[in-house]
C-alpha cells in the first residue's frame, strides 16, 4: 500500500469516526447551554449524597481526570474516595435534609466537538443531624473541562471544586 492510499484510509476512517457523533450545536449560546446543562445533570448525579452517586462518577469522569478539591490534587481513584469519604456526613450527618442547588453555569462550548469549559458557582447544606438541628448552608464552584470521547459521550477530563464547607 503507498503512503499516500494509506494516508486517504486514515484521513477517511477519521472522518468515519467523528461522523458517528451528533454535531455540535451551531448557535454557540445553545451549545454553551447544553453543555452546562449536561454539567449540572452530571454533578447531580455524582454529588455523593444520594444512592448510587458512584455509578453516576464513573459516567461522568474520564479515568485520567485531574481533579482538585480546595488546595487537595486528585486522581479519578482518590477523588471518588474523597467522595465516599463524604458521603457518610452528607448522607447521615445531615440526617435527610441535605440540598444542593446552581446559582449560576456557564458553559463555553468548543468550536468542533460537544466538549468545552464549563463554570458552576452553587449552595450547599442542610440541618446537622437532622430537623431541628443547627443550618449549616456554604457556597461552592466548580471548574471543568469536558471532552468528547471517540465514543460520542462527553468526560470530565479536569475537575477543579472549591467549598467552604470544608472548614466545618
Amino acid at each position: 500500500m503507498q503512503l499516500s492510499q494509506f494516508l486517504g484510509l486514515t484521513v477517511a476512517g477519521a472522518c468515519l469516526t467523528s461522523a458517528a457523533c451528533p454535531p455540535r450545536i451551531e448557535d454557540g449560546i445553545r451549545a454553551g447551554e447544553d453543555l452546562a446543562q449536561w454539567a449540572q445533570e452530571s454533578i447531580n448525579a455524582f454529588f455523593p449524597f444520594q444512592d448510587g452517586w458512584q455509578d453516576a462518577y464513573d459516567i461522568a469522569f474520564s479515568p485520567d481526570v485531574y481533579a482538585t478539591f480546595n488546595a487537595t490534587v486528585f486522581t479519578f481513584d482518590t477523588f471518588k474516595a474523597a467522595y465516599e469519604s463524604f458521603y457518610p456526613l452528607l448522607n447521615g450527618g445531615f440526617a435527610g435534609t441535605f440540598e444542593h442547588g446552581f446559582l449560576s453555569a456557564v458553559g463555553v462550548p468548543n468550536g468542533s466537538d460537544n466538549g468545552g469549559f464549563v463554570t458552576v458557582t452553587g449552595w450547599q447544606g442542610g440541618h446537622i443531624g437532622g430537623v431541628g438541628g443547627p443550618l449549616l448552608n456554604v457556597t461552592d464552584a466548580a471548574y471543568m473541562i469536558i471532552t468528547e470521547t471517540e465514543d460520542c459521550e462527553r468526560k470530565i477530563v479536569e475537575f477543579r471544586e472549591s467549598s467552604n464547607l470544608g472548614k466545618f
